[in-house]
């Protein structure tokens, strides 16, 4: 079959789109003149994969071939969701879009039980699913299941092998393996709107009295638009149970802060970099509000907002946190899951001589004041924010404590969390050196594991570790053992042991056991 026009832009090795169009198979039986003029072929590349590669039949398919005006259109149409909205349905139960859409299609038994709840889930994961998965536009075509959305200042594209209804047996995508890479937003954004926009022109020259064609050429000529700029800062901070009250609650938010000073307000709400097509990078703000719950409280709002002000610094970070910090993207091949966390936490001990872990205890409050990190604790009303991270080009570094959040009633849950920030101060760091994150449920999955496991290791280190063993009376593998250790470390004592099983010096195979104990002795 002639290929009458065909363009690829951008790189096969970072991102790329190519769109063909060639004459209908079918002469456009049954759809539209304009829809069938469209018929082609499509492919996406993501560092050198072609997702759209196929097997059919035993014939290698570099490339879909259906209609493509509806592609062009639901790429047009989601264009600010697709660049800018991160938060995922209803819960997050997944390291990318894909695995976490596939773990929440369908509602818990107990959100079942409830008509309402159980319809309110499905509608909420409908809608995210139409905004966001490549198969939504298939309208009976055989698609690659892939799901485009916000990561922080990234693009995330992540796939999988579901099987869509009508694709026969013998019928399979290459990339059939669930994966994900996470992208500049301008690598995305300026391939896709150059081949949406050639797509459309061509189209549109061969019907230049189609409605439908001319509606869409205004709708991508619109995306470069500076007055979109707000409407993306609103998906980005994700403020509101539902898509259509993100915009509104983010202009709350924003009225909420007009109290603040003019240059700490400018600081919070003003992004590090701004293209006519994407906000490829964030402000301080949207960054933190994406991490929260939808449903976050004025009064929290304010608090974080002040929080903000109160760290506000021209000079931004100090230079030993200049020194040591860097964006350090999650190692998603990192095997076990923790070791990246744990090679961190190593380096950190190194850098600083070990000069913080003394004797029996990690001081975790002096190391801060030794870097110049501010401690501050709030009274969050979300108990599930466990600690926030901030910092920036014009901001002090400040680690917020949520005297709410039932693991910081105790010195040693404190402890933790003070560690774990710590992570997402020196690693987390997105565009233009900037952080402001929420530990909480709707956290990113990834870099939580992480920042969890260089906590653990910053707090007990191996030497650490082994004096503190050999000090025992009693074997750690022991419950008493295990107690006696989590005095000496002041450390949870489901941290240790799991800490412990990681590290060898208790067997895998014993985890059952003492995690029955501790709960029969009521220590956690």
């Amino acid at each position: 079959m002639a290929i009458r026009w065909d363009r690829l832009a951008g790189d096969t090795s970072v991102f790329a789109l190519r769109i063909a169009f060639a004459d209908d198979p079918d002469d456009g039986q049954g759809i539209s003149p304009d829809v069938a003029l469209s018929w082609g072929s499509f492919q996406i590349w993501v560092n050198g994969r072609n997702l759209c590669a196929h097997q059919e039949e035993g014939e290698h398919i570099n490339a879909v071939h259906w209609y493509q005006l509806p592609l062009i259109e639901w790429f047009a149409c989601n264009w600010d969701a697709l660049l800018h909205e991160e938060r995922l349905p209803v819960r997050n139960e997944g390291d990318t879009g894909w695995a976490s859409l596939r773990a929440t299609m369908f509602p818990p038994p107990a959100v079942e039980l409830d008509e309402e709840k159980s319809s309110r889930w499905e509608s909420t994961w409908q809608r995210w699913w139409a905004r966001h998965a490549l198969r939504a536009t298939r309208e009976g075509g055989l698609f690659p299941d892939v799901v485009l959305r916000r990561f922080r200042d990234s693009i995330e594209v992540s796939w999988g092998s579901v099987r869509s209804g009508g694709m026969p047996h013998h019928f399979e995508f290459v990339e059939s393996a669930p994966g994900s890479v996470r992208l500049s937003p301008r690598d995305v954004a300026a391939p896709l709107h150059d081949v949406l926009s050639e797509a459309c022109q061509y189209l549109l020259s061969l019907a230049p009295e189609s409605q439908r064609l001319r509606e869409l050429s205004a709708v991508l000529h619109a995306l470069d638009a500076d007055e979109r700029h707000e409407e993306r800062l609103s998906w980005l901070a994700g403020i509101g149970a539902d898509e259509g009250g993100h915009s509104v609650s983010w202009q709350r938010a924003k009225h909420l802060m007009s109290e603040l000073a003019d240059a700490p307000r400018r600081a919070i709400l003003e992004c590090s970099e701004v293209s006519p097509l994407v906000v490829s990078g964030s402000c301080h703000a949207a960054l933190m509000f994406g991490s929260f719950a939808p449903n976050v409280t004025e009064s929290d709002v304010l608090a974080l907002a002040r929080t903000m002000v109160e760290l506000y610094s021209p000079q931004g970070d100090p230079h030993e946190i200049v020194e040591m910090s860097r964006s350090a993207p999650v190692d998603q091949f990192a095997t076990p899951s923790w070791s990246q966390g744990y090679r961190l936490a190593e380096e950190i001990h190194e850098e600083l001589h070990m000069d913080f872990a003394r004797n029996d205890l990690v001081d975790v409050d002096a190391l801060m004041g030794q870097l110049g990190i501010e401690i501050l604790e709030l009274d969050l009303s979300d108990e599930s924010i466990r600690g926030v991270s901030i910092a920036g080009p014009q901001h002090r570094p400040g680690i917020v404590v949520n005297t709410r959040h039932n693991a910081n009633e105790h010195a040693h849950g404190r402890r933790f969390t003070l560690a774990h920030e710590f992570c997402h101060l020196l690693f987390d760091r997105v565009e233009g050196r900037r952080l402001a994150l929420a530990s909480g449920p709707w956290a990113p999955r990834d870099i939580e594991r992480r920042a969890n496991a260089f906590a653990a290791m910053l707090l007990m280190p191996v030497d650490l570790i082994q004096r503190t063993i050999s000090d025992l009376p009693q074997p750690v593998n022991t419950t008493r053992g295990l107690l006696g250790a989590v005095r000496r470390l002041q450390v949870g004592a489901t941290s240790l042991l799991h800490h412990l099983i990681n590290l060898g010096f208790i067997e895998e195979s014993e985890r059952s056991r003492m995690e029955e104990e501790l709960v029969s002795s009521d220590v956690r």
